[in-house]
C-alpha cells in the first residue's frame, strides 16, 4: 500500500490541515457556512412624553447629587496616597428618603457611611450615624449604630453616559 515515508508525510499533512483548521476556528470563533443573527435593535421614536419638559428632580436625586459633591467633608477618614473620595454607589432604605448608605473610594480603599439627610430649606443637614470599612464578605461597623441594617434598600448608581444617579434594582 504506502511505503513508511509516504505515510509519515501523510500523517505530517494531515496534522498541519486539523492545526490550521483550529487556528481558523480560534481566530473567527465560527465557521463560514455560520451565518450571524442579526437581532434589531430597537429604535428611538418621537412621542408627546418625550417632548415635556424634564421632570423636576425628586428628593433622592437632590441627596445624591449634594452628598456626592461633599463627601470629602463628610468622611470621618482621609483618603490615602493623596487621593479625593468619589462615591460609588448609594443604598437608601427602602420606603425611606432620609435614611441613605454611600459606598465611596479614593481609588486605594472602599469605605461606607450610614447618613440620615434632613432637609432645611433648599439645603440638606447630614448625621453621620455608621461609619464601616469592608471585611471578608461583608461591611464590618466600625463607628456608630447601623440603625437600618436589616431593611431593604434600593441601590443607584452614576450613569456614566447622562451624569446622572439611577435606580438600578
Amino acid at each position: 500500500m504506502f511505503s513508511k515515508k509516504q505515510t509519515i508525510i501523510l500523517i505530517v499533512l494531515i496534522l498541519i490541515l486539523i492545526g490550521g483548521i483550529f487556528l481558523y476556528w480560534q481566530k473567527y470563533d465560527k465557521w463560514p457556512w455560520q451565518k450571524e443573527v442579526r437581532v434589531a435593535s430597537p429604535t428611538a421614536t418621537a412621542s408627546p412624553e418625550g417632548s415635556e419638559t424634564p421632570l423636576p428632580p425628586t428628593l433622592r436625586s437632590k441627596i445624591m447629587k449634594d452628598l456626592a459633591a461633599k463627601i470629602r467633608q463628610l468622611s470621618p477618614v482621609e483618603p490615602v496616597l493623596g487621593g479625593q473620595w468619589f462615591v460609588d454607589r448609594f443604598w437608601y432604605v427602602s420606603g425611606s428618603d432620609e435614611y441613605v448608605y454611600a459606598e465611596y473610594e479614593d481609588g486605594h480603599i472602599l469605605r461606607m457611611i450610614l447618613i440620615k439627610a434632613t432637609e432645611q430649606g433648599s439645603n440638606f443637614d447630614y448625621k453621620i450615624e455608621a461609619y464601616f470599612e469592608p471585611g471578608e464578605s461583608d461591611w464590618l461597623l466600625k463607628s456608630g449604630q447601623d440603625s437600618q441594617g436589616i431593611k431593604d434598600l434600593d441601590l443607584y448608581e452614576l450613569n456614566q453616559n447622562t451624569g446622572e444617579w439611577e435606580k438600578r434594582n
